[in-house]
């Protein structure tokens, strides 16, 4: 049986909430973003529909594998250039400018946290409470596949957004209701989920939208970059050559994308399904995150930059070997020169 329009919705919904949780509330960008009228028309629909399209667009052109993974995930990151202006004039001072382009910023938001926290992680909590598969799992190589698996591996990602909310939040008071409200939101959309759907359970494939729901996102989805390029600090647009510079890094991404989804017609494709943790352990989590919210300050003050930092360069240089990883399974493996056909037979 396939699943209904109000249950793929709701499908939608959650992958952009969880998506949303991980990229603005663990950052502290955005502590309240299923709170405001901000976070509920743009914030929510910008995430939701660049997880959606781009996974859209990996089933239906190749198959999820580290490469096509990671390089979807850059060209959502991607979105910190015409949307935010980040990429060229970041709202703090950027360590280094060179060619009008925030260097750190490319590194950490695009290869790094937009990657793996606003796209591959939600994708794989999702599909590991809310369907049938594992498909995205078992794409993965065995050290992310282990750390994801179970339940441990989301305990240390959320003592990390933690810890990393509790420095840009302004008071503790606040990062408690963050928490609080963001956990409860979470919460309350995965059981209307279940009750929804009567714990059915649908392959991550059957959720995702069909030619026409998926050109009505692609058109929400363009009309939301030509509204924030236009509307979000126009002043931070930097001349031809930060622009050039940007738009070569797209078609790069872009490139890289094509050649993954190519590659990965030819890549085998595990569907089993992995044990979910009990409900316990994910209530279990969620109460840890909204703890190290409160305490991270009291316990921590005088560490916090020292753990952000070691942070950003752990998630930076594991971002950067999955990136090679992934470069390395489109990569084209040189002809044998002593070979007839290139197979390494004379």
């Amino acid at each position: 049986m396939n699943p209904t329009r109000k249950e793929k919705l709701l499908f939608w919904l959650l992958l952009a909430a969880y998506s949303t949780f991980f990229a603005e509330v663990f950052a502290g960008s955005d502590m309240f973003p299923f709170f405001n009228i901000w976070g509920i028309f743009v914030v929510v629909p910008l995430y939701g529909l660049h997880s959606i399209i781009l996974t859209t667009i990996i089933y239906k052109y190749g198959k999820p594998t580290l490469a096509t993974l990671v390089f979807a995930g850059m060209l959502f990151g991607l979105y910190e250039a015409y949307m935010t202006k980040v990429l060229w004039q970041p709202s703090w001072d950027a360590a280094i400018t060179l060619g009008e382009v925030a260097w750190v910023e490319v590194l950490v938001l695009v290869f790094w946290w937009h990657t793996w926290f606003s796209y591959i992680t939600p994708l794989l909590l999702a599909e590991k409470l809310l369907t049938n598969s594992s498909e995205i799992l078992n794409s993965l190589p065995e050290k992310f596949q282990r750390f994801y698996s179970g339940w441990k591996g989301y305990l240390a990602l959320i003592i990390f957004g933690g810890i990393f909310q509790s420095i840009n939040s302004p008071s503790v008071f606040k990062s408690f209701l963050s928490g609080f409200s963001s956990i409860g939101m979470l919460v309350l959309l995965t059981v209307i989920w279940q009750k929804t759907t009567k714990n059915a359970r649908y392959s991550l494939s059957e959720l995702l939208p069909n030619g026409k729901e998926f050109r009505f996102l692609a058109l929400w989805l363009a009309a939301l970059y030509i509204f924030l390029g236009f509307n979000m600090f126009p002043e931070r647009l930097p001349g031809i050559v930060g622009q050039s510079i940007i738009l070569a890094f797209y078609l790069l991404v872009i490139w890289l994308f094509r050649l993954a989804l190519k590659k990965s017609y030819t890549h085998p494709i595990k569907t089993e399904k992995e044990k979910v943790p009990a409900r316990k352990y994910w209530l279990f989590i969620g109460l840890v995150f909204i703890a190290v919210l409160v305490s991270a300050r009291a316990l921590l003050n005088a560490f916090l930059p020292v753990i952000v930092l070691l942070g950003w360069g752990i998630g930076s240089s594991l971002s950067l070997w999955a990136f090679w990883q992934a470069y390395k399974e489109i990569k084209p493996r040189p002809k044998n020169r002593f070979s007839v056909d290139g197979t390494g037979i004379p």
